[in-house]
C-alpha cells in the first residue's frame, strides 16, 4: 500500500472550497499512486469551532458525498475528518471512503482533549476497522493515539496500519516526535498521523504529520507550522511479520504472568 497523508487546514467556514480543495488533494495523491490518503482532524469544517453547537454543521453531509465522489472519480480510499451533527449530539468524527466512494464507517473520537472538546461533543465508544484489499486498517482520532491501550487495542484485533487525523497543537509536538514511533514500535504495525497546519482562534497547529513504521522508524514526516502539503511512504505488510518473527510484542505478552 501507498499511503498518503495531507497535512493542511482546508478553509473553515467554507464547506464548497474546503471541498474544493480536498478534491485536489485527492487527484494528486492518486496520480502520485497512493492507494489510501487521510486528512487532519475537522479539516472538511474546521477542528477549533468556538460556540459550535447543534445545528451549526449545514451542509456537511453533501459535502461529504462530494467527497466520496471525488474519491471514486480518482478509484483511491480517503479518511476525512469532520465534526458532525447526529442526532444524538455533536461528534468529532472521521469518515472513511472506498475507492469506489462507497462510505466504509465512520470513526467517533472517544478520547476527548481539554475543555472546548468535553463540552462541545459526545464521547465515541466503539472502534472503526475496516479492510482495504488485503490491509486491515484501524482509524482513531488525535488524542486517542496518546493511549497506549486505544492503540493496542487496534494491533489485538489485526490491524496493520492505524490512521489518525489529528488537531496537534503548539507546545505539544513531542506527540508527533516521540509517542507516534513509539505506538508503532510497541505493536509492530505502521501507524499514519495527519496533523493540521496553521491556525485557528487561540491555536496554532505543529505540523509534523508522520507515516511511522513497525520498528518505529520514521518512513515519511511533514513539515512543521505553517507547511501544508503531502506525504506520501511505501507500506509493505511484510516488515510486520519480519518484526515480529524474531520477537513478537503480542504474542509474548499474552504469555506473561501477574498481568
Amino acid at each position: 500500500m501507498k499511503l498518503a497523508l495531507r497535512q493542511g487546514a482546508g478553509v473553515p467556514g467554507d464547506l464548497g472550497a474546503t471541498v474544493a480543495e480536498a478534491a485536489q488533494a485527492i487527484d494528486a495523491a492518486a496520480r502520485g499512486g497512493a492507494d489510501l490518503l487521510v486528512f487532519p482532524e475537522g479539516f472538511l469544517t474546521g477542528y477549533h469551532v468556538p460556540g459550535l453547537a447543534p445545528g451549526g454543521l449545514a451542509g456537511v453531509e453533501e459535502a461529504l458525498a462530494q467527497v466520496g465522489a471525488a474519491a471514486r472519480a480518482a478509484g483511491l480510499a480517503v479518511v476525512m475528518g469532520t465534526h458532525l451533527d447526529r442526532p444524538e449530539g455533536l461528534r468529532n468524527a472521521a469518515v472513511v471512503f472506498g475507492p469506489d466512494g462507497a462510505e466504509l464507517g465512520r470513526y467517533h473520537k472517544r478520547a476527548l482533549f481539554g475543555d472546548w472538546e468535553k463540552a462541545t461533543f459526545l464521547a465515541g465508544a466503539a472502534p472503526c476497522r475496516v479492510r482495504l484489499g488485503r490491509w486491515r486498517v484501524g482509524v482513531l482520532i488525535c488524542y486517542d493515539v496518546e493511549f497506549p491501550e486505544l492503540v493496542r487495542a487496534e494491533a489485538r484485533a489485526g490491524v496493520d496500519l492505524v490512521v489518525a487525523p489529528t488537531a496537534l497543537m503548539a507546545p505539544h509536538d513531542r506527540v508527533a516526535r516521540q509517542v507516534i514511533p513509539v505506538r508503532a514500535l510497541e505493536n509492530q504495525i505502521f501507524l499514519g498521523y495527519c496533523n493540521r497546519a496553521g491556525a485557528e482562534p487561540g491555536l496554532s497547529y505543529v505540523g509534523l504529520s508522520t507515516i511511522a513504521g513497525p520498528r518505529g522508524e520514521t518512513l515519511a514526516q511533514a513539515g512543521p507550522g505553517e507547511e501544508s502539503g503531502l506525504i506520501m511512504a511505501d507500506l509493505d505488510r511484510a516488515r510486520i511479520a519480519r518484526e515480529r518473527a524474531e520477537a513478537s510484542y503480542l504474542d509474548d505478552l499474552a504469555g506473561l504472568r501477574g498481568l
